[in-house]
């Protein structure tokens, strides 16, 4: 609580508690104030262990005080050093402490804020990008150099001020390479596939790795945990589809190389080179979100989210406007359609900071902030319902022309991002939905629990479709494998209650598709008694059509085989499938024309 004092056992009343800022592991970090015995006040950030065993508590103290004895005599420039103290917990002026004794690490209070979360406000480019994690190898070659190893590098323990100066902090776990370890350190999402082991030799090879985690989280702020198993490939796929070149790719993954000998060492050159290259990169206008809808004399109007805010194009896109006023600024989520008889274009949008937004003809309003996924239609009433999680809980958000935008919170299944969603019955939805890295469908309101799709693991993008088989999904994973699931179909019984029924615990485990060629980008729709899938890659765009005709296999088209990064299916009112992608930055459009052949739609000078 601030005010409350601590300090040594001779002058518990040194340090003032001034404002709390995270807790991670066993230990909560404050800024505090100190005050000398001259008067002299000092900043300062104080981490508290909250163990209270008094054998741990000053096992942990001994430990901290090598590492303040090593590091200072390393004197490594930017290397933040803590000092260290035992004393009673935290209490009230004038009152006598209660408790155990509590150890504090205390280090001088840097005017920065985590690597992370620098680089989602940071307005300065990539050229500013680059002078960071050209600070930060430096720090970090020092260290190499005198044969020492930080071996805890990750985005909270890297300050970075206004002025794009770096500290490194927490030196809980610094070591030298030829001492065995007496403790292993994994970090999630920051370590490398090889595990360090009690009674082994620390390596620089996890530093080297953790930089490369940390120039992901630089170039790509918005994206979330780097599965360390395929952290070159998922890394690659990523930067690729945010538009940034091969070279720059392949540059940002060497730290990341799954053998650590082809790691870069010393980490200067490589931050150097890197530096040229963000330098002469110029960032072209990305698309995030992607929708295409046919209006109802079926002319594609395909609406695009990106770094630039959203646009309108394709050859029905006169007679319709994007919101007008002020809006989303860059956008990562999208979602749209036509509500209301009069079918009037509603857009949902997730900005870059998590807010949800929804546009009209009326203009843009905030509807949600810290929210996670994005995905809905407008159903059988004619309302746009969009789903989304927020706070670990699912959401819905509905509107309609002449109506408020109402929410709704579902209990019932802990929701982390929204993948997609598919009205089955007028009022009733399925959602698939992620939730600590497992994939669930799930039928709010239904009475029965989330069912899990697949594996357990990180996932890039999802789709859901009716067929007459029943519903089906499909997920993207990280490293570019699809796969098609089917999911136990709901019925509607007396009550008016749906309740599942075909597979009865779990979705199918899955049937893999798109010919083990990796993808970026993915979208589906039930038509014609089966699910057509887009997928989007480095080899084009590939269309999985249901089987026809004497054939029972699926049937694949490739419109285009330029790299694509993300795709769009719609299906008209006159049951004509449209296709939109983004090719080499570019849009396309593809239809079917009345004998349901695929025809390239030519667009509008402008879009």
């Amino acid at each position: 609580m601030p005010g409350l004092r601590f300090g040594p056992e001779f002058d518990p009343e040194q340090y003032e508690l001034l404002e709390f800022h995270h807790r991670g592991g066993e230990a909560e970090v404050w800024r505090a104030v100190r005050t000398g015995h001259n008067g002299i006040k000092e900043l300062v950030a104080a981490k508290i262990m909250l163990e209270r065993d008094p054998s741990e508590v000053r096992r942990w103290l001994g430990r901290w005080d090598d590492v303040s004895h090593n590091a200072h005599r390393l004197g490594v420039t930017d290397l933040v050093v803590p000092s260290f103290l035992l004393g009673p917990s935290p209490h009230r002026p004038g009152t006598v402490p209660s408790g155990g004794l509590l150890g504090y690490q205390i280090s001088p209070w840097v005017e920065g804020v985590p690597l992370h979360t620098w680089a989602r406000a940071q307005r300065g480019g990539p050229t500013a990008t680059a002078d960071v994690l050209v600070r930060l190898c430096r720090i970090v070659d020092d260290l190499h150099r005198k044969r020492w190893v930080h071996r805890d590098i990750s985005p909270a323990n890297v300050l970075v001020d206004a002025q794009g100066l770096v500290k490194l902090i927490d030196l809980t776990f610094l070591a030298p390479l030829d001492h065995t370890l007496t403790v292993a350190v994994f970090t999630p999402g920051h370590v490398p596939p090889e595990a360090e082991q009690v009674g082994g030799f620390p390596t620089t090879a996890k530093d080297l790795f953790a930089v490369g985690t940390l120039a992901r989280a630089l170039l790509l702020p918005d994206h979330g945990r780097l599965d360390h198993r395929l952290a070159a490939e998922q890394a690659r796929a990523e930067l690729l589809a945010a538009g940034y070149g091969e070279e720059l790719a392949h540059w940002a993954c060497e730290p990341l190389a799954r053998e650590p000998g082809r790691r870069p060492a010393p980490l200067g050159p490589w931050a150097a080179r890197g530096r040229e290259l963000l330098r002469a990169h110029r960032p072209v206008a990305r698309t995030a979100g992607l929708a295409v809808l046919p209006d109802r004399a079926g002319r594609p109007v395909v609406v695009t989210a990106g770094a630039d805010g959203t646009a309108l194009a394709g050859p029905g896109r006169t007679g319709h406007r994007l919101p007008a006023g002020q809006g989303p600024g860059p956008v990562r989520e999208l979602a749209a359609g036509w509500a209301g008889r009069q079918g009037e274009l509603v857009v949902c949008a997730e900005d870059r900071s998590g807010t949800l937004w929804v546009g009209t003809a009326a203009g843009w309003w905030e509807a949600a902030r810290g929210v996670g996924g994005l995905a809905g239609r407008v159903g059988a009433a004619g309302e746009l319902t969009v789903w989304t999680a927020a706070a670990g809980a699912l959401r819905s958000y509905r509107w309609a022309p002449g109506l408020t935008l109402t929410g709704q919170e579902h209990p019932g299944c802990p929701a982390d991002r929204v993948l997609a969603a598919e009205e089955e019955r007028p009022g009733s939805w399925l959602v698939l939905l992620e939730h600590r890295e497992r994939v669930l469908s799930w039928r709010p309101g239904s009475g029965e629990p989330p069912v899990p799709v697949g594996p357990p693991g990180a996932l890039r993008a999802g789709a859901l479709a009716r067929t007459s088989a029943g519903p089906q999904a499909a997920t993207l994973r990280t490293d570019g494998s699809a796969q098609l699931h089917g999911i136990g179909a709901a019925q509607l019984h007396g009550t008016g209650s749906a309740q599942l029924h075909g597979i009865g615990s779990a979705a199918s485990a899955g049937t893999e598709i798109g010919d083990g060629e990796p993808a970026l980008g993915l979208a589906m729709v039930g038509h014609r008694g089966g699910p057509t899938i887009a997928l989007a890659g480095a080899g084009g765009v590939r269309l999985r059509l249901p089987a026809g005709g004497a054939s029972r296999r699926p049937r694949w088209w490739r419109p285009t085989l330029r790299p694509a990064t993300r795709v769009a299916l719609a299906v008209g009112d006159d049951w004509r499938l449209c296709l939109a992608a983004v090719v080499e930055g570019e849009l396309q459009v593809w239809q079917e024309d009345a004998a349901y052949r695929w025809q390239a739609v030519d667009l509008p000078e402008g879009g």
